[in-house]
Order: structure tokens, then C-alpha cells, then sequence
């Protein structure tokens, strides 16, 4: 049996699972930010006017995983470079909002624009909570379910 040596090894469930906690937290802060943007405009069952599903359904149904895709798609191109992750992350949100678009038979190119804006603000809110790993539980789980309770 080998042994192993004695290094600072992070552990894989470790770091996926902070990187797990960080994707719910951007998400949660990212739903949290848009309801607080949308509280004036009018609203029917939880669904702003003009909107074809929920603000939650679009974030955590569409926009997360196009996050998910656009994160390994970065990390398949191995680029630190800030341009790269714009012009990957913008692809992704204009997929995401065609693929939202498609299913719910809203108009193409708004929403494919619109998934473009909820990416890059997923990607905004992920560089922010990535500072202050002590609050991801409460950007991941507390904050959009109060948000939820109160909306």
C-alpha cells in the first residue's frame, strides 16, 4: 500500500462543494437583486408582466446551468484571460435565453439579450460572494427564501 505524503491537498468534495455553494449563493443574490428591481412593476401569481415564467424558474431553470456550462467551457480553454470569460459568458447568455425563448414561446432575440444581462450579473454576483466565503450560506439558502416569503 502506498502512502501518501503529507501535503496540503485540498480535498475534491472540498472544493466542489464550495464551488456547488458559490453557483446557489450568485444565484440566490442574483434572484434577490432582480425581485428587488422588479418590486414596482406589476405582477400576476408571482410572474412580472411581460414575463413568460417566474423570476426564480428563470434564474435557477436557465440561467445556472448556462453559469454551469459557461464555467466549464472556461475551464476547458484554461484562459485567465478577462475578455475570454466576457465573450464565453455573453455566448452563454444569449444560449440561455434562446433556449428560454424556444420553450416558452417568448420572442427570441429580447430574451436572448435579456439572458445575456442575467448572466453577467450571475457572474458579477459570483465574484462578489467568492470575497466573503462566510456569507455564502446565507446568499445560497436564507436570503432568496425570505426573499420568496415576503414576495
Amino acid at each position: 500500500m502506498n502512502k501518501m505524503p503529507d501535503y496540503d491537498i485540498p480535498s475534491v468534495r472540498l472544493t466542489s462543494g464550495m464551488y456547488a455553494l458559490t453557483k446557489l449563493a450568485c444565484a440566490g443574490l442574483t434572484y434577490v437583486l432582480i425581485s428587488l428591481l422588479m418590486l414596482g412593476f406589476p405582477q400576476h401569481n408571482g410572474v412580472p408582466e411581460g414575463w413568460p415564467l417566474s423570476i426564480p424558474y428563470a434564474i435557477y431553470a436557465y440561467g445556472l446551468p448556462a453559469a454551469l456550462v459557461a464555467d466549464v467551457l472556461l475551464r476547458l480553454l484554461r484562459s485567465t484571460s478577462h475578455i475570454v470569460s466576457l465573450v464565453v459568458y455573453v455566448a452563454a447568455g444569449f444560449g440561455a435565453g434562446l433556449w428560454l425563448a424556444a420553450e416558452q414561446g417568448a420572442e427570441l432575440l429580447l430574451w436572448g439579450f435579456a439572458g445575456i444581462l442575467g448572466l453577467l450579473l450571475l457572474r458579477v454576483t459570483q465574484l462578489g460572494v467568492e470575497r466573503s466565503p462566510l456569507l455564502l450560506p446565507v446568499f445560497a439558502l436564507f436570503l432568496p427564501l425570505l426573499c420568496l416569503l415576503l414576495l
